[in-house]
């Protein structure tokens, strides 16, 4: 925070500086520069106290922030110690040349500062209780390098890991939770629930001990049928209003009821989030061609000066650094979304099958429920992997064939057909194998069957 402030003032020196200056001749653009970073470093403050509102122990905008600040004094450190002997006796120059310096040590302190997170209390854990997972309070260069999970791969290499080795997961992100999650989006869940309080408070009124059994009948056609119950004080009766037709439903209510629905809709944050990741990676895959175009046609005019041969070079370096970042953390967060997508099937199947009457037990055997809670749940997970292929496929394509017609104009037309071509026929020969592929399990079926 004091060093923050630090930069602000000296910030604002350079504008005062720019004004009081006697030269006749004034850089619009370094008084904009200087404004720019006033107001962002203001912005930085109020994140920086809303991240300790919240509870942040490392923020990643604030890291990639006084990166690219740090990264873009270094220029006019250097531009400055070139002209130190041209200017030497002006003294507007040396206090920018000052200010300058002392600029680049503030902000490489922050950004060192920046490397490190918070300091984490950890409660103190009693002999049952695990320790959190370090995820949610490293820094952020230990988050994006996953340097915190090496503590556990080394003392896994040493022995068998068992569960009191591993870390204890979040609340949030608890298996009970997402379940809870998931099931506020299904068709009536609050709704429903609402019913069933109100009618478990007038059951209470009742006399216990003349109406047992018939309290334990009204029950199970609450929790089956989602009934109403209205009770006459006078006739010590229990009167049951009909159920509502399912059928009679709007088709909004109909759209709510699907599972993939309220499944998506349970974790669409993390979705995006994901996408916007894929994005940004499919546009940097696009710029390392084009930046080593530039780099090629530097050789070949030796005119051009070496400074920009070296940005060149150092441009594609951080292209490829920051794709393989931006691909790990997208392979990250979709993996993370898989995995509550497979744990949210899986409890409420297990939830599902405990509430199963003795009619459905008969017809359901225990080899499908545990087919679906083991095989069909983890198929949900391996479609997150790759869902963002649907539309990240198409538009990969569509720039790459903008940027082949740049360079070849209609020279493309007989690759880009054959292209479309197999295309289609991958298609075709996928489906023969999906058919294929289902027949195969029927005649097993029928094979273990007959035997």
């Amino acid at each position: 925070m004091i060093l923050t402030c630090l930069f602000i003032f000296l910030q604002m020196i350079h504008i005062i500086n720019y004004f009081v200056t006697s030269t006749e001749v004034k850089d619009f653009v370094y008084l904009l520069t200087r404004i720019l970073y006033l107001i962002t470093t203001i912005c930085i403050l109020w994140l920086i106290n809303y991240d300790r509102l919240k509870n942040i122990f490392s923020s990643g905008l604030l890291f990639i922030y006084w990166l690219l600040v740090f990264l873009a004094t270094i220029p006019d450190l250097i531009d400055y110690s070139v002209k130190i002997y041209q200017q030497i006796q002006s003294v507007s120059w040396w206090i920018k040349f000052i200010t300058a310096c002392l600029q680049f040590c503030v902000v490489l302190c922050l950004f060192i500062a920046n490397c490190f997170a918070e300091k984490y209390n950890a409660p103190e854990a009693t002999l049952h209780e695990r320790p959190l997972v370090p995820e949610f309070y490293v820094s952020f260069p230990s988050r994006i390098l996953y340097s915190w999970v090496t503590p556990l791969i080394l003392r896994g290499y040493r022995k068998p890991l068992t569960e009191k080795d591993c870390w204890e997961l979040p609340m949030s992100e608890r298996t009970v939770s997402v379940v809870d999650q998931v099931r506020n989006y299904m068709k009536g869940w609050k709704s429903n629930t609402q019913y069933e309080k109100i009618s478990m408070k007038k059951i209470q009124i009742l006399d216990s001990n003349s109406l047992e059994d018939e309290h334990r009948n009204l029950l199970n056609n609450i929790v089956s049928n989602y009934v109403f119950i209205v009770h006459d004080l006078t006739q010590k009766k229990v009167y049951l209003k009909p159920t509502v037709d399912v059928n009679e439903s709007s088709s909004k209510n109909r759209k709510t009821s699907m599972f993939w629905y309220a499944l998506f809709c349970a974790y669409k944050e993390k979705i995006f989030i994901g996408a916007l990741i894929k994005l940004v990676h499919d546009i940097l895959q696009f710029s390392g061609p084009m930046i080593l175009k530039l780099l090629l046609n530097y050789f070949t005019d030796l005119n051009k000066p070496k400074w920009l041969g070296v940005f060149y070079a150092s441009l594609l370096s951080i292209v490829v650094f920051c794709q393989i970042i931006l691909l790990r953390a997208y392979f990250h967060c979709q993996f993370l979304v898989g995995l509550q997508f497979r744990s949210a099937i899986t409890g409420l199947i297990y939830r599902k099958s405990l509430k199963l009457s003795n009619a459905s037990k008969q017809e359901t055997t225990t080899g499908e429920i545990v087919n679906l809670m083991a095989i069909d749940a983890s198929r949900f997970a391996e479609v997150t992997q790759h869902i963002h292929v649907l539309w990240s496929g198409p538009l990969q394509l569509l720039i790459a064939l903008i940027l082949l017609y740049r360079e070849m104009k209609f020279s493309i037309i007989p690759g880009v057909t054959l292209l479309f071509i197999v295309i289609l026929t991958n298609l075709y020969l996928h489906r023969i194998q999906k058919k294929l592929t289902v027949c195969t399990k029927i005649i097993d079926i029928f094979l273990i069957d007959f035997y």
